[in-house]
């Protein structure tokens, strides 16, 4: 019960500023791994001596 009565004070906000920064990034990276995986795929893998 206490923390309803904190709650209800504060307006409860959807998303936090911590939480959009997170999948920002997530987004970043996901899109940094994407074009890198893709550069690989074109010129082909450097994995033969």
């Amino acid at each position: 019960m206490a923390e309803e009565s904190e709650n209800s004070g504060r307006g409860s906000t959807p998303m936090d500023n911590y939480t959009a920064m997170l999948i920002l990034s997530f987004v970043a990276i996901s899109i940094g791994c994407l074009i890198l995986a893709l550069e690989l795929y074109r010129d082909g893998l450097p994995l033969a001596p």
